[in-house]
């Protein structure tokens, strides 16, 4: 059978995107009208326009459109500021992954995708992994991690027992000040702050209905640490997290992102509020920490995100790390449009180098095209104020 051949397939999830395939009527879109995921539009439009202007030939497929190693059964195409279906089988060496393996038959999808080693990944597989499980982040980065026990399923003896065992890693850590009695239940292949929840200690029945909500994910719980006093940005007294952003083993984009008011989540998804601040108003300990976890992962190839909190004593942790910090940006802030399409067009060059035969030239690679002219200003400097 005949399929089109593209440098690159971005793969985004089924659970959000629509696929090309659908015969759905008003299905336009790759991402549904009336959606949370309706500004997601603009954002890949623009992706697939930088893709284009730096001579990448570029689609946009979902998970559900996998059938093969580099393969999909249908794909969007961004052509003149609107979004074509294309029900054509497609391939590509070159994957930009958008999509988790949270249940099985997405998983067997991913497997499928990459079943050649013929495809490359935008970003290491073992990486992948590492990050999108809670707890083996926790078990490869424990000394900069806050403590991490995976519950084991829904009943009141699994949840004693993880309690316990959290119990008995934080009665050793050198911190143990900064834990509270409170502690945070988490989906451990979750994201966005979705499914995370805040109990005492001692609630128990609580814990084991929350589980039982969601009887098919797995759960990690971790002790609650007060981080509202930790880090605050103009004297702001919230909960704040602070993310560094890194592609080729550099710091490229520094954020914070900062807790609505009675919220302990900062994800813009749960009302957060997200400020660009330049990377020398990180706190020092915080790139020595990042610097750290950095020598150990050993990853300078692949896009990554780093999360961290600063207690209330002082002490900082790593919250949380992923190889897919979300492309898109707040309509009502021009600054977060403006800095998220800089992170788009750093990808871009990073495509465009992966696209490249092994014995092109270095200088070659180095030549983004931008509007209609070549420049060589990426990548941003990581002084300059900067999801994303």
């Amino acid at each position: 059978m005949a399929k089109d051949i593209f440098d690159v397939l971005i793969v985004y999830s089924e659970s959000i995107a629509t696929s090309a395939n659908t015969l759905k009527d008003g299905a336009s879109l790759p991402f549904a009208k009336g959606s949370k995921s309706v500004s997601y539009n603009v954002v890949y439009g623009y992706f697939l326009e930088i893709c284009q202007k730096n001579g990448l030939k570029a689609a946009f497929t979902t998970s559900s459109d996998i059938i093969g190693a580099g393969k999909c059964q249908s794909y969007w195409l961004y052509e003149g500021n609107s979004w074509v279906k294309v029900r054509k089988t497609a391939y590509s060496k070159i994957i930009f992954d958008k999509f988790s393996p949270v249940n099985k038959k997405i998983k067997n999808n991913r497997r499928l995708l990459f079943s050649s080693k013929k495809i490359k990944p935008f970003n290491k597989p073992l990486l992948f992994d590492l990050l999108f499980d809670k707890q083996k982040t926790y078990k490869k980065l424990h000394q900069f991690s806050i403590p991490t026990v995976t519950i084991k399923n829904s009943t009141v003896k699994s949840v004693y027992r993880a309690r316990k065992k959290l119990r008995e890693i934080i009665r050793k850590h050198a911190h143990k000040e900064d834990f509270s009695d409170e502690i945070i239940l988490k989906d451990r292949f979750g994201a966005g702050g979705i499914n995370v929840y805040k109990f005492k200690v001692d609630q128990t029945k609580k814990i084991v209905e929350s589980l039982k909500k969601h009887n098919k994910k797995s759960f990690i719980i971790q002790s609650f640490i007060k981080f509202d006093k930790g880090f605050s940005y103009k004297n702001s007294p919230v909960s704040t997290d602070i993310r560094l952003i890194y592609l080729g083993g550099k710091i490229i984009q520094t954020y914070i992102r900062m807790a609505k008011d009675g919220d302990f989540r900062c994800n813009e998804h749960k009302g957060g509020t997200l400020k660009y601040i330049p990377k020398s108003q990180v706190p020092l300990g915080v790139l020595l920490t990042s610097k750290k976890i950095t020598k150990v992962l050993n990853e300078e190839s692949s896009l990554y995100a780093l999360d961290f909190i600063v207690s209330n004593n002082g002490n900082i942790y790593l919250l949380e790390g992923n190889t897919g910090p979300g492309l898109d940006w707040n309509i009502r802030s021009k600054e977060n449009e403006i800095e998220a399409k800089k992170l788009i067009r750093i990808i871009v060059k990073e495509l465009v180098k992966l696209s490249l035969p092994s014995n092109a030239s270095k200088k070659e690679s180095d030549n983004v095209v931008i509007g209609t002219s070549v420049t060589n200003e990426y990548p941003i400097s990581v002084n300059e104020s900067m999801p994303v």
